[in-house]
């Protein structure tokens, strides 16, 4: 099994790691520093020599994680230079594999290809693949100019189409997959131009597939720039403004992500899956169940006390599951909706389960199983 593979850039050198190679910290573009903040990611420079990639790369830079307090802090590692991604492969011999390319969650403000959720080694080992991690910029860095975090994803593709083949996998059998703003992120995909060929399938889990307006990101925009006293004219100024203070900036800002600009993402990925202007691929979409709970964990960490779940709070809850059940026929009542499926389920379970953000309404999923029945029969064709 190599562990030296020859890329179009470089060579590079990975380690084995329990029955894969992994490849960790793989420049797919140059460092997005300097003049290249805030620009479209451009293609890594060649480098002599042998490059070892037995370590993963920096985090985009990011604030502190709201999760920290219980399950760490998400991105210890971190550094403006951080457009790399991790791959684990099963193998180099035989028939191509096939790839998992995996976008990770966080808001578009936190997470890294590095966090221990990130497993790419079972699932290469388990499943025979190649499993591909992608790198992108968070926040204003990925998301001030519109959109270059998302093109920093498609950067990622690009290397993947290009590259994996060198290191066992098959480039016509890639699959795009995401949690939260990652699965939200892989839906833009599917809705940008940019993205067509680069992927034939993709797994969106618990994503609210939510971007902003024009409108929208134009108002956050300008709060960021406020809190950095400067006026909209001053934007230049970001490119020389310390790491420290954008990131200070931002997190009083209400956030920065993917925006509708009409020519990146020229729709939402709602309305392109409606108006038959999304990817027609394979899709798997869901949610994981109760993932909410997280949110208890972090009320109840030592820094904040967790308040108890009131009446009030269930009343809430209650009213919640009965407008669900007036849009869709599954559900009808609150104590359906509780993941126990007891008679007597608990309150807080009750409010866990018909609160999660990131559960879709029943809305959301008819317009998502109709994009799916729509791929599934042009596939058909």
């Amino acid at each position: 099994m190599p562990l030296v593979v020859e890329t179009r850039t470089g060579r590079v050198r990975g380690r084995v790691d329990r029955g894969v190679t992994a490849f960790r910290g793989v420049p797919f573009a140059r460092a997005p520093v300097g003049e290249l903040r805030f620009a479209a990611p451009q293609r890594a420079e060649p480098w002599s020599g042998l490059r070892e990639c037995a370590e993963p790369a920096p985090a985009a830079p990011q604030n502190v994680s709201r999760f920290a307090p219980v399950l760490g802090e998400r991105a210890e590692k971190q550094s403006e230079d951080c457009l790399a991604l991790d791959l684990w492969t099963a193998g180099f011999e035989g028939v191509p594999r096939p790839v998992l390319v995996f976008v990770h969650g966080g808001d578009f403000a936190e997470g890294a290809t590095a966090e221990s959720c990130v497993r790419g080694r079972r699932l290469a080992r388990g499943g025979d693949l190649v499993v591909v991690s992608l790198s992108y910029r968070l926040g204003a860095l990925g998301f001030f100019a519109p959109n270059v975090g998302l093109l920093d994803l498609v950067a990622g593709l690009e290397w993947v189409r290009d590259e994996v083949d060198a290191f066992g996998g098959d480039s016509s059998r890639v699959t795009v997959f995401g949690h939260g703003a990652g699965a939200t992120a892989a839906a833009c995909l599917l809705a940008m131009p940019r993205a067509r060929g680069l992927f034939q399938r993709a797994i969106l889990a618990s994503g609210s597939y939510a971007v902003d307006s024009h409108e929208t990101a134009e108002a956050r925009r300008a709060a960021f720039l406020r809190n950095l006293d400067l006026l909209p004219r001053d934007a230049a100024k970001l490119v020389g403004i310390p790491l420290e203070d954008l990131l200070r900036a931002q997190a009083s800002s209400g956030g920065l992500r993917p925006v509708v600009d009409g020519e990146i993402l020229p729709r939402a990925p709602l309305a392109a899956a409606e108006a038959g202007q999304s990817a027609l691929l394979p899709l798997v979409i869901g949610t994981a169940r109760d993932e909410t709970r997280v949110l208890d964990l972090v009320r109840e960490s030592p820094a904040r006390p967790r308040p108890p779940r009131s009446s009030a709070s269930l009343r809430r809850a209650r009213t919640r599951c009965s407008t669900a059940s007036r849009r869709s026929s599954a559900s009808a009542s609150p104590r359906a909706a509780s993941p126990t499926r007891r008679a007597r389920a608990a309150p807080r379970s009750i409010a866990t389960a018909s609160t999660s953000p990131a559960r879709p309404d029943a809305a959301t999923r008819a317009r998502f199983t109709a994009w799916s029945c729509r791929s599934s029969s042009a596939l058909a064709e």
